[in-house]
């Protein structure tokens, strides 16, 4: 798996130095997301419904005879997005050696003004396929040997089995009173709306997605839910949400202890009919402009988790009402102009800070802070650039969270898992990046003293639009 490596890694040198300046070459594509994600899906942009989108220059598998563009204008586009995630972990956790695997994401957004003359409705199609492409390992016998609790890549599954083929998000959203109110009803990711910073949304470690504190309460990839949100502009730089998510992912049933069943396979049923188990989220975005190269925001949010959970402990019983809350900000720092600024480049400061009930939570709280940066390279304005420090601060309560030794026992409790990663994106065109990185972990997956040796892993992402 190696040779995979550094056949990609050569193949990517070679594009770079082809592909020079995308924007002078291109200078009427859109440009590409600053800040890829292989799993996150929201719906296509305005200007992919406009009858002069150059679905050639910014798509692998370009117009398609002109027949995307033309159901385009109707109303209907099409998107897909496949990322090769190459990951090995050199030293510590369970195990070392090579992991990774393939998300396949296919979308379909529907205007309904444009197709049946019904303002502000838009209609959400995600299909999600994922495959592993190694076996489980020793000792653990899991696909990721790292032994980490949070997850060392937010874009591969936690599940212990081998593909993942499901509709993610299948969901229906009308917007009213000018666009300042908006409501989503269906099967929808919670980490879209809620505890996502953009300027983080390229690192691979879980934390960068949301905080520790959310972990297997959220819904979110692999197991988005049916769930109603609420968006309304409150002003021009205050926007509330609400979230009401089925939260049966998470349930918890003493008597045969067992977890879910989980949301990510299912539709609407379990929303109807599941026992009080609901996942409750609001939050609070506040934006500023210290001058007009350094935008900035900051949210606050809260959520509760009801209904009877289960602990990563010796509790068998479970908890019940898991709360939690958390904040987070983003501020541009410097960036080369104005315009740059307002399509998101520049050299942006970001960071998290989530706090739950050690009671009831295996995390009591957790801490992510990092730069990135983007289109601050005259001749490479594309490509991206990150480093971040994440930190996850266990509960003391053997009841919650016992971590676990290599031989898979029960191991101590308390402690904390830090991480490091840093990362660089070579943007190869408008519809390809390739994205290397490292990451360190200490004491992965807590106890103290920790049982498990601390992680260094390095990886690679080679991303398609397709």
């Amino acid at each position: 798996m190696r040779s995979i490596y550094l056949i990609a890694m050569a193949l990517g040198m070679v594009a770079v130095w082809l592909a020079g300046d995308l924007r002078a070459q291109h200078p009427t594509v859109r440009l590409p997301d600053k800040y890829p994600s292989p799993t996150v899906k929201v719906p296509a942009a305005v200007d992919q419904f406009d009858a002069d989108y150059s679905w050639d220059a910014n798509t692998l598998t370009g117009d398609w005879f002109d027949l995307r563009s033309e159901l385009a204008q109707c109303g209907i586009v099409f998107g897909g997005r496949y990322v090769p995630i190459l990951m090995n972990n050199h030293t510590g956790g369970f195990d070392t050696g090579f992991f990774g695997g393939g998300p396949l994401g296919i979308t379909t957004t529907i205007d309904t003004e444009r197709l049946v003359g019904h303002e502000g409705g838009t209609l959400f199609v995600d299909w999600e396929f994922f495959s592993w492409y190694n076996g489980r390992l020793p000792i653990n016998s899991q696909f990721d040997p790292t032994g980490t609790f949070f997850g060392v890549n937010t874009n591969l599954p936690n599940g212990n089995t081998k593909d993942l083929n499901q509709i993610a998000q299948l969901y229906y959203q009308q917007a009213m009173f000018s666009d300042d109110i908006k409501l989503s009803f269906g099967k929808i990711d919670g980490n879209v709306p809620f505890a996502a910073i953009q300027a983080a949304a390229a690192f691979q470690n879980s934390i960068t997605m949301f905080t520790s504190t959310l972990r297997g309460f959220l819904p979110t990839y692999q197991n988005e839910a049916t769930a109603l949100v609420v968006s309304a502009q409150l002003s021009e730089s205050v926007v509330g949400k609400f979230g009401w998510f089925d939260g049966t992912t998470a349930a918890f049933n003493p008597a045969t202890g067992q977890r879910g069943p989980a949301t990510g396979p299912r539709g609407l049923s379990t929303f109807f009919n599941n026992g009080g188990n609901w996942h409750l989220i609001s939050e609070l975005d506040v934006a500023w402009q210290l001058d007009a190269r350094r935008p900035g925001s900051l949210g606050v949010g809260a959520w509760v988790h009801t209904g009877l959970t289960s602990t990563s402990g010796a509790n068998t019983n479970g908890v019940s009402d898991v709360p939690g809350w958390y904040t987070q900000w983003q501020q541009m720092v410097w960036s080369p102009s104005a315009d740059v600024a307002s399509e998101g480049g520049g050299i942006a400061y970001f960071g998290q800070f989530g706090w739950s009930d050690p009671n009831k939570n295996p995390v009591h709280w957790s801490l992510l802070t990092g730069v990135s940066a983007t289109g601050v390279l005259r001749n490479r304005p594309e490509d991206a650039a990150g480093i971040m420090f994440g930190y996850t601060d266990f509960t003391s309560d053997p009841g919650v969270f016992q971590s676990t030794r290599r031989n898979g026992l029960p191991g101590p409790t308390s402690g904390h898992e830090l991480v490091l990663e840093s990362f660089y994106i070579w943007q190869w065109s408008s519809w390809s990046y390739l994205q290397p990185g490292v990451m360190w972990i200490n004491t992965p997956g807590g106890g103290d003293p920790a049982p498990l040796d601390d992680d260094f892993l390095t990886y690679l992402l080679v991303g398609f639009e397709l």
